[in-house]
């Protein structure tokens, strides 16, 4: 009889794990590296480049490393928030560039609808060595 209640019971715990471990495979992951190629541009200043192909990495404790690949490629890095987990947009606040000194501003990371990729950036920095203003916008294809 006591047998017959610890099965039961062992039965019940295990199919609450594998409930629990169903919700769990929903979450998003608490860091992302995905890049897409489209269209888009970047303007440094007063020039102008094609935004071929964007490279993204967000990383759990909320470093953001950006590589935007241009007739130059351009090394950004900064932290990331996500407001809620469901959201398809990442607000970024960009802190450096490895290329250009230090930038100052900010942007969204758009995410397609599973939140595994990208479908569009908006930047918008200042160089605070030369004050000029750096802006991009991308959208995957």
């Amino acid at each position: 009889m006591f047998l017959r209640k610890y099965a039961a019971i062992g039965a019940i715990l295990f199919c609450m794990s594998l409930t629990l471990s169903a919700f769990a495979a929903d979450d998003p992951p608490a860091s992302l590296v995905a890049s897409a190629k489209g269209e888009g541009t970047i303007k440094l200043g007063k020039e102008e480049f094609k935004l071929n192909a964007v490279v993204v990495k967000l990383f759990a404790d909320g470093k953001a490393e950006l590589n935007l690949i241009t007739d130059i490629n351009v090394f950004i890095t900064g932290t990331w928030s996500r407001t809620n987990e469901n959201a398809k947009s990442i607000d970024l606040k960009i802190t450096s560039s490895v290329t250009g000194g230090n930038l100052d501003g900010g942007g969204t990371l758009f995410l397609t609808d599973d939140r595994k990729a990208i479908s569009g950036l908006k930047l918008q920095m200042v160089s605070k060595a030369s004050k000029k203003t750096v802006a991009a916008e991308f959208t995957a294809k």
